[in-house]
């Protein structure tokens, strides 16, 4: 179940009333989160919402007896509707779970209130990258709809924030026809967004749909039957294994680019390994000369399955000589996170070290002579490119790279394609040369 939920006697002094009964509550809880509900409106005794402290053995136990036994069987029904309402929902919300449970309309006739609550629940999930992604939209979006640029101040909380989004003119799901969608798309693109940022943009608002209609019940016909999302446009830059050996073995003796420098080809030789996967890993995750992890991304996924990456003897050297070794088994092995950190502070120190990883990367690629404009994700897609142009396997390559399918790596590496013909092609004319 992803979530549990439970009767709840709120025993603190400041909720008992003036006899000093304590108010009964119902607890819904997940692995991140807890909330606690009015059984107000459910209750068909309403003497039962409120309960003397010596009578909660009386009804909690195995056989209670007389009016107690009255009581068990109203708050077990009310908890037996709960966890029907729970097991109903495919990606379990609260907001979803209050809508079925208080048989309220809930905020999912407002686009804007129905991604504030999809950003919140982002949020509460750990999902911090997906959540600055939909705060991003939720601004385009706003700033389109009522045709104004939107001002912030600095200071201003980000709940403040969310009160201005929702303010102002509403923006229903049936308003997003297909011809909004590109009139959408058109101002983006006169304001200078690229065809990426913009395909972000489209794809979030589509995924929203697909959850109001699905989750919400919302009754809206769908646009992206008729307007096709862009699809990622940023240009994947795979380094050639020349390549990729010249920033491995650059030599130098700056402390902070031999660190970078050795993060960058721990990556690539763990099957490309990404940034927040990378700074994430324990000693833990060593086990019988392999590192087993699930991947940052999707590790919440039913799909998600364990990545298995042989240690190699550089990749030994690297952890030898970057390692937290002194700490512990459930240490992390690189020197960017600890565990007494907060999700978020885990994810914006991520963001960091990833910001600084490609400044370094791009010095190191101007001191060996790398043209091309490398980042932190350049190392999984040399690996990729590297692995494919060398004969391995799409079906070995999807279980490296952890895609849920062989379609999803093939989608993957055919964005590579383009760029091996390009280089297959000068390099056939180099050698014809005179």
């Amino acid at each position: 179940m992803q979530a549990t939920t439970g009767i709840f006697f709120q025993k603190a002094p400041a909720k008992r009333t003036i006899d000093d009964l304590i108010p009964v509550k119902l607890r819904v809880q997940t692995k991140n989160n807890k909330k606690y509900y009015s059984l107000k409106e459910k209750i068909r005794n309403e003497r039962w919402l409120f309960i003397h402290e010596n009578d909660i053995p009386k009804v909690m136990n195995d056989s209670p007896r007389g009016k107690f036994k009255d009581m068990r069987r109203e708050y077990d029904r009310i908890v037996g509707e709960a966890e029907d309402i729970i097991n109903s929902i495919p990606v379990f919300s609260f907001g979803q779970f209050e809508e079925k449970f208080f048989n309220k309309a809930g905020s999912w006739d407002n686009v804007f209130s129905a991604m504030i609550e999809h950003i919140k629940m982002l949020k509460i999930e750990g999902r911090f990258g997906y959540a600055t992604s939909y705060e991003s939209t939720l601004r385009a979006v706003k700033e389109f709809h009522e045709d104004k640029k939107l001002k912030f101040n600095s200071r201003n909380r980000v709940e403040d924030r969310y009160k201005d989004y929702e303010s102002g003119k509403k923006l229903a799901f049936q308003d997003i026809t297909d011809n909004w969608l590109k009139r959408f798309e058109a101002t983006m693109k006169k304001g200078g967004k690229s065809k990426s940022t913009i395909g972000i943009y489209t794809r979030n608002i589509r995924r929203l749909f697909n959850l109001a209609i699905k989750d919400h019940s919302v009754k809206a016909e769908y646009p992206f039957y008729k307007y096709k999302p862009h699809q990622a446009g940023d240009r994947k830059i795979a380094l050639s294994l020349h390549q990729v050996s010249l920033v491995a073995n650059y030599n130098t003796d700056d402390p902070q680019e031999i660190f970078y420098r050795d993060t960058f080809t721990f990556s690539f030789l763990g099957n490309g390994m990404n940034p927040a996967d990378l700074v994430r890993l324990k000693y833990s995750n060593i086990k019988g000369g392999e590192i087993v992890f699930l991947r940052e991304k999707t590790k919440n996924s039913e799909k998600s399955r364990e990545i298995h990456v042989t240690v190699t003897g550089r990749m030994k050297g690297i952890i030898e000589r970057h390692g937290n070794r002194a700490i512990g088994h459930d240490a992390f092995i690189f020197p960017v996170l600890n565990n007494g950190m907060s999700e978020k502070q885990k994810f914006d120190m991520t963001k960091e070290f990833v910001n600084r990883l490609n400044d370094f990367l791009k010095r190191i690629a101007l001191a060996v002579g790398i043209k091309e404009r490398i980042s932190s994700y350049t190392a999984r897609h040399s690996y990729a490119t590297i692995s494919k142009n060398s004969g391995t396997s799409v079906e070995y390559l999807k279980e490296a790279l952890g895609h849920s399918s062989v379609a999803v790596t093939e989608a993957y590496l055919k964005s590579f394609e383009s760029d091996t013909r390009r280089k297959h092609a000068e390099n056939l004319e180099k050698q014809i040369a005179i």
